[in-house]
């Protein structure tokens, strides 16, 4: 699976929590929704209608200004405003073809919510797996997680997603970081960041 293959693992995520952690039913809840959206486009028919599923979840779901600026680490406030103009749209294209690829490969499986973490009062971890899985299924085993964030009036959104403790923004953010910094820092690095981007998205 690709994205098992991502090199960064979630045990940073915990270093600053201390003493046990709560589970929290309303990130579990608001999760299994999404879940339970996120079936019949797994299991459509053709794949241009699993993929625009796929954005349309993403598109209500996930925090994508949040995550964008996540993504680009010490460098986020760097930015210029000609800078910003371009660098979000080709994010959310990007993103949202990341998410489209690496869900479209459990395609056929139906998620279920198995527990979450409270790292803090807006920081959540849900937890997820296969349900019923076929026997020798390789996703028997896998957790999916997904890291969701709750804003000062209680509204949830995704901000990661990842599966045996390995997140998609971490591995961007490493990326990211190590292109802008690889070609000078800003202004010049974000610019090779953003043509990066546009290569990766045709756009």
């Amino acid at each position: 699976m690709r994205i098992a293959g991502m090199i960064l693992g979630v045990a940073a995520l915990f270093l600053s929590v201390t003493g046990p952690a709560a589970a929290d039913d309303a990130a579990e809840v608001f999760v299994q929704e999404i879940l339970d959206k996120a079936e019949p486009h797994l299991n459509a028919p053709t794949e241009t209608e699993r993929l625009d599923g796929i954005e349309e979840l993403v598109d209500e779901y996930v925090d994508m200004r949040r995550v964008s600026r996540f993504v680009l680490g010490q460098f986020a406030r760097r930015l210029t405003d000609e800078q910003k103009t371009a660098y979000d749209p080709l994010f959310r294209k990007y993103a949202t073809k990341v998410y489209q690829n690496v869900l479209s490969e459990y395609s056929g499986q139906k998620l279920a919510v198995t527990g979450s973490i409270d790292r803090s009062e807006r920081d959540i971890i849900v937890n997820s797996k296969v349900v019923n899985p076929a026997p020798g299924d390789p996703l028997t085993d896998v957790v999916f997680h997904w890291r969701v964030y709750r804003s000062r009036d209680g509204g949830l959104s995704i901000v990661d997603a990842g599966a045996d403790n390995v997140w998609l923004a971490l591995e961007q953010r490493s990326t990211f970081t190590s292109i802008i910094s690889n070609n000078g820092g800003p202004p010049d690095g974000v610019d090779a960041l953003i043509d990066d981007l546009r290569e990766k998205t045709d756009g």
